[in-house]
């Protein structure tokens, strides 16, 4: 585990930049256009960095920045990060190897976010969690659902979900088998109430390093950026004598019930 100053320097790093980041998405940002965010997921879908991929989690485990996103399939900003903002961050930071990112779920809007949620874990026991989460983003992208949101209106229908999983070239009968059962019920509850004893309710809300990202999503790719410099400043200036053991530093794990 960081040592306390090493969690107290960061955790101040990350309070400090979210309340710079609250003010610019208060002042600009937002959603691209609907055809936009739509070429943009294509494009993210053909460069995902697949050897890099585990569950739901691309990147590698050594990295310095691990970001955790608790996230609604449903929810349009959640839309807008991942059409906007997610690719860029992956092919900058995570195939770098500076960034780990995991997807957990915080499904708070209804009854097909939950069954979206059950249905790509599904998908993470084919190793194509990262394949189909891109998919059911795509589906809201094409229907617009950041300028016009919609929710619970069918198209993660029980039907629809295991049609996603066919046109992505799972294995259907595996696939179904988890979605019907829903086998992956108990992740689903085990990252809402982590998100929430983080003080997370909204989506995407995201955990940097196992401390909370205080005010949203960073505006645009140099906002990450500064995240990562920032951190990373932080990390750099802890010595060994604060730490420990060179080497023996773990990220807090997020999963860990307080």
């Amino acid at each position: 585990m960081f040592s306390g100053p090493f969690v107290l320097i960061v955790g101040a790093v990350i309070v400090a930049l979210g309340v710079v980041l609250a003010i610019v998405i208060a002042t600009g940002g937002g959603g691209g256009s609907s055809s936009a965010q739509v070429e943009r997921l294509k494009e993210h879908s053909a460069s995902l960095p697949l050897d890099m991929v585990e569950g739901t989690k691309v990147g590698r485990d050594d990295a310095p920045v691990k970001v955790t996103v608790f996230a609604d399939f449903q929810c349009p900003h959640c839309l807008n990060f991942t059409a906007d903002q997610e690719g860029e961050v992956v092919e900058r930071f995570v195939k770098s190897g500076d960034m780990q990112l995991e997807y957990r779920h915080l499904p708070i809007l209804g009854s097909e976010s939950v069954d979206a949620a059950l249905a790509s874990q599904c998908a993470a026991d084919q190793d194509k969690f990262w394949q189909y989460h891109n998919k059911l983003f795509l589906v809201q992208a094409e229907a617009n659902q950041s300028s016009v949101p919609r929710h619970n209106v069918g198209r993660y229908s029980a039907d629809n979900l295991k049609k996603y999983a066919s046109e992505l070239g799972l294995d259907t009968g595996a696939f179904n088998t988890c979605f019907d059962t829903q086998a992956h019920l108990d992740t689903i509850s085990n990252d809402e109430r982590t998100a929430r004893s983080f003080g997370i309710s909204g989506t995407p809300g995201f955990l940097v390093n196992g401390q909370p990202l205080g005010s949203g999503t960073p505006s645009n790719i140099e906002s990450w950026q500064d995240l990562m410099d920032q951190v990373k400043n932080a990390q750099s200036t802890v010595t060994p004598e604060t730490t420990g053991t060179p080497g023996s530093e773990q990220t807090p794990e997020a999963t860990a019930t307080p």
